[in-house]
């Protein structure tokens, strides 16, 4: 399979390598891109590259400026070759392609080499016993099988004398303090009969109540995510995300429960208020209770109000990926302090000048937050928003 790296230089006049690191890549303006380059002669989605077998294929996407490769107009998919320049609306970009090396195969050693031995004759078979008559190896080992039954026979005697007596299904033997086994009204019943037997100890590896919390997080928040998101049915938290957002379901439980009813009351409303602004229903009902977090208050209200933010977010920021919507509750301030570009602008930024990092993982707030792009309370609204979605698919569990 063939590694594929571009080069180009970017609006800064810096010298830009992206490596790809999945089989399908997609270049443009818009941040949903494998590769965003912001550069106004590129269209928001602008080329797509396909890795099929060991070969890359290119084809342009319906781009205002179009595509050439190697001079010539890219009009259906072409296959790529190490050396091959893309121009796409004017921005050129070297094609490097490095294919994967065969195995060398393996040196087999010579066989070995044969010496003058000469071969040993065969030993003459020994002569089969008649039909009348035992057989030799029947008479050799008769003393031996004899020995082995009457060792079983002795050792079956004396583990039979050794046993216990039996005593009645419907006694209890009780533990007395003195280590004697005679019933006593204080002693405490040790028989498994009893409805006070010990319960065993928990074996090691099960689950401890946080454990199960966790869990609990992982599957109803990629529940909650796959409703939200516009289109990713495969949404999932990993154990540590999980982890971080249970906290916040600890404490906000109390409260989303009990705000909860403002926004089933007025689902219809909900509904029709965030088919107005491009939003999923379920979306803008856990930014509501986000938005409230551990206070009480009227969460349809405060999911109205967030509204006509969001709708201005899908643009730059996008709604369909369980990410996106993150990202977008994590913007909210920004934009309601009348800058929608910030977050879509810092995000490619960084896919141009970051390498060996997944485009998917910068757009993430677990990686924002870790490399300090985002603020801490950017990233607590967004934590709040999925632990109010995850309480929402099952309140009783929380």
């Amino acid at each position: 399979m063939s590694d594929l790296r571009l080069k180009f230089i970017d609006a800064d006049g810096s010298d830009v390598s992206f490596e790809a690191s999945d089989s399908l890549i997609t270049i443009g303006r818009h941040s949903n891109n494998s590769l965003v380059i912001a550069d106004g002669r590129l269209s928001r989605e602008h080329l797509r590259l396909e890795r099929e077998g060991p070969n890359w294929y290119a084809e342009d996407l319906g781009s205002s400026n179009g595509t050439t490769l190697n001079g010539e107009t890219l009009r259906d998919q072409q296959r790529l070759k190490n050396g091959d320049k893309l121009s796409l609306g004017g921005l050129e970009i070297a094609v490097e392609i490095e294919q994967a090396k065969a195995a060398e195969p393996a040196v087999q050693a010579p066989p070995p080499v044969q010496t003058n031995v000469p071969a040993t004759p065969a030993m003459p078979a020994p002569a089969a016993a008649s039909s009348g008559g035992l057989s030799f190896s029947f008479i050799l080992l008769a003393p031996a099988l004899g020995l082995i039954v009457i060792l079983i026979a002795g050792g079956f005697l004396y583990f039979s004398s050794k046993k216990k007596p039996e005593t009645d299904a419907n006694d209890i033997t009780y533990s007395t303090p003195d280590g004697s086994s005679t019933p006593s009204t204080d002693a405490t019943p040790v028989a498994s009969q009893t409805e006070n037997a010990a319960t065993p100890e928990t074996p090691s590896g099960t689950p401890t109540k946080e454990d199960t919390a966790t869990q609990k997080v992982e599957k109803f928040a990629a529940q909650f995510m796959r409703k939200a998101a516009g289109n990713d049915p495969r949404y999932f938290l990993t154990g540590a995300q999980a982890a971080e957002v249970a906290k916040r379901v600890q404490s906000m439980s109390g409260a989303v429960k009990a705000n909860l009813p403002s926004i089933t009351k007025r689902s219809g409303e909900l509904s029709k208020l965030a088919a107005a602004n491009g939003l999923n229903a379920d979306f803008l009902a856990a930014a509501g209770l986000a938005k409230l977090g551990s206070g009480r208050g009227d969460a349809f209200a405060a999911a109205s109000s967030m509204a006509g933010i969001f709708s201005r977010l899908t643009g730059p920021v996008g709604n369909e990926l369980g990410d996106d919507c993150l990202l977008m509750v994590a913007a909210y301030d920004q934009g309601a302090a009348g800058d929608f570009l910030k977050l879509r602008n810092m995000l490619q930024d960084l896919a141009t000048k970051v390498n060996n990092v997944p485009a998917r993982e910068i757009r993430s707030i677990w990686y924002l937050n870790k490399t300090g792009k985002i603020t801490s309370q950017e990233y607590e609204l967004a934590l709040r928003f999925l632990a109010a979605g995850t309480i929402m698919q099952d309140p009783a569990s929380f």
